[in-house]
């Protein structure tokens, strides 16, 4: 009888090694876009049920509830970390997209301006009119007096 408790005791963490381990490889093999995340919680979940389960069944003096009671407890810190971790991760996936927008309506700005400024070499001459408008009343609405510049491109003069 003794022999046999002595198997169940080596064969427990062997057994729960190997489970673990084909979980861990069953992660990895995933093939999504986001597999690296999945598989980066997949571990992160399996190593604290794991020490919960390790510290339960240290602390519970080998009582299999115990171990049980410290995976569930190893278990819910894995998603909490996990909750977090991806919380933070969306956050700065949002932050840089929002960037990354600013940043393209900023280049587009500049293109377009430097695409209406005039080139030395085009054979055209920049000039500005100001012209003033006077104050005017049109359906109800007072339009105060006021100044807008015109740009002018006109073709050089060939001496």
């Amino acid at each position: 009888m003794k022999t046999e408790r002595n198997i169940l005791k080596f064969g427990r963490p062997s057994g729960v090694g190997f489970l673990l381990l084909m979980v861990g490889m069953a992660g990895c093999a995933t093939s999504s876009g986001d597999s690296a995340g999945k598989t980066r919680d997949l571990a992160t979940v399996v190593a604290t049920t794991a020490a919960g389960g390790y510290i339960g069944a240290k602390e519970g003096h080998g009582k299999p509830e115990k171990a049980a009671l410290g995976a569930a407890a190893g278990l819910v810190l894995g998603e909490t970390i996990n909750y977090f971790s991806n919380k933070a991760q969306r956050e700065a996936y949002l932050f840089g997209y929002e960037k990354g927008q600013s940043d393209a309506v900023k280049q587009q700005y500049w293109i377009a301006r430097d695409n209406q400024r005039a080139q030395s070499s085009d054979g055209y001459e920049e000039s500005y009119y100001k012209i003033p408008i006077p104050e005017s009343k049109a359906d109800g609405v007072l339009r105060e007096p006021t100044t807008r510049v015109i740009r002018v491109l006109s073709p050089k003069e060939e001496p």
